[in-house]
């Protein structure tokens, strides 16, 4: 029970506390998930590096095997989609036309070991003015001079490996230009802008998406797919591949931890908003009980707590004294018969305004019933809480307000004792009412006291 009620006297602590532990797990699991995708991120990318050039290295095989061996279209090897032009002879007036083609200069060692029949030149082709890309591969054999060629396809080569990264092509080649496996040609920057857009007619861009530390691309107007940039090197051909693998799963799985994150913020601030609102409402409530609804000073039930305040609170070296005045109005019930009780409930408004206005803030004042105050209150000494009484009844009996409402103003008889002799909170207003009916019988306005 002590636990349960300490929990609840700091529940703002315990509340922050609980925040913070929810938050600092959900944190940990968008990490992990961060993490995760990191690491699947390298591991496709090095899978779909592998398996890419793997592939057109055996299809760069294929084709210089081929061509080594003098195939034709009758008399191709099993690879499907090649088209192999007529060889035909190899004279110097074709050097410039072939090293165009291949995208290389003619005094490159690659050209002159295919143009000597000792290598297969392989490269991209890009026919324009309709796109068309080819992977083409050119030798010239050493036994005939003829100079052989074969081409395939990338409309028909890529889609295998397409379908099964389930993703997107682009490739670069040695001048750094990107073109579409279609052959459009389009310009990229991947470095410098969020929006990578194509040629002017094309429709096709490309928009860079940053989630928490994670880099995605999206393709076209088509924001429900997510794609990672997996780069793929082929130095066989003088060129790049840019493949976009598809990761809308793993952003979907981001955006999951994020929207749940989201709405663990929006329920721990709803339950703090609930618990401030309950605080306060408890707040009002607990005031509401121990205070006197007419005049807002403290009740009698929460004079009845005064003993623990005390013992807890003690006294200190400067408050060594803690005295309790009684006080009680003068012929309070003739004002309400001769004046009425709006009158009556006015004076003692006024009289606890009296009263707050002349102690301190670490003071209380109390309404126990009717006409009857206490006042409980740390001093240095007894004398000054004689002092005190002999204010407040001097206050009382010529405060200007209580002449307009009374005529001749009104009295008080006051009574006051030492509570740091031992005795316990009633017995030191019982005594305390003993020398305030003590005033009264002596004719009243006037403050009788136990103190020495």
């Amino acid at each position: 029970m002590n636990a349960i009620n300490l929990a609840m006297k700091q529940r703002h602590w315990v509340m922050a506390c609980f925040a913070l532990v929810i938050l600092y797990i959900h944190i940990g699991e968008i990490r992990r998930t961060i993490h995760f995708i990191e690491k699947d991120q390298t591991h496709r990318s090095e899978l779909i590096q592998t398996l890419v050039q793997n592939n057109v290295v055996r299809t760069l095989n294929i084709l210089g095997v081929s061509l080594r061996s003098g195939a034709t279209n009758s008399n191709k090897p099993n690879l499907g989609g090649v088209y192999y032009q007529p060889a035909q002879p190899f004279s110097n007036s074709d050097t410039q036309r072939i090293a165009q083609r291949f995208n290389v200069s003619t005094s490159s060692p690659q050209f002159l070991a295919m143009k000597n029949g000792e290598t297969t030149l392989w490269g991209f082709n890009f026919n324009h003015p309709k796109p068309h890309t080819s992977l083409i591969a050119g030798l010239v054999s050493r036994q005939s001079s003829l100079y052989h060629e074969a081409s395939v396809d990338l409309q028909y080569y890529f889609p295998g490996v397409k379908g099964t990264a389930n993703t997107l092509l682009l490739i670069r080649d040695n001048q750094h230009q990107y073109f579409m496996p279609s052959g459009e040609k389009i310009n990229l920057d991947f470095s410098n802008t969020h929006t990578i857009q194509t040629s002017e007619n094309s429709a096709f861009y490309v928009s860079k998406v940053k989630l928490l530390d994670v880099i995605f691309f999206r393709l076209n107007n088509d924001n429900s797919r997510y794609f990672h940039l997996v780069e793929v090197p082929l130095p066989q051909l003088r060129a790049t591949l840019f493949i976009f693998d598809n990761m809308t799963s793993s952003v979907a799985e981001i955006k999951g931890d994020i929207q749940s994150f989201v709405e663990v913020i929006a329920l721990l601030g709803i339950g703090y908003v609930l618990l401030i609102a309950f605080s306060h409402y408890q707040y009002r409530t607990s005031i509401a009980l121990e205070s006197d609804a007419l005049t807002g000073l403290k009740n009698r039930s929460y004079l009845e707590s005064a003993n623990s305040r005390i013992r807890h609170n003690g006294t200190s070296k400067n408050n060594r004294c803690i005295g309790v005045i009684a006080i009680d109005l003068d012929h309070f019930k003739l004002i309400n018969d001769n004046y009425g009780h709006h009158v009556g409930d006015n004076v003692l408004v006024r009289v606890s305004e009296i009263l707050l206005e002349n102690v301190r803030n670490n003071d209380e004042c109390y309404r126990i019933g009717g006409d009857e105050f206490i006042v409980i209150l740390k001093t240095e000494s007894q004398s000054d809480i004689i002092k005190l009484a002999d204010r407040i009844r001097d206050k009382i009996a010529y405060d200007p307000q209580l002449r307009n409402m009374i005529k001749g103003g009104i009295s008080a008889s006051l009574g006051l004792v030492d509570l740091s002799t031992g005795q316990s909170i009633e017995e030191a207003i019982i005594s305390a009412d003993e020398m305030l009916y003590q005033a009264k019988n002596q004719g009243r306005n006037l403050v009788q006291s136990s103190l020495i």
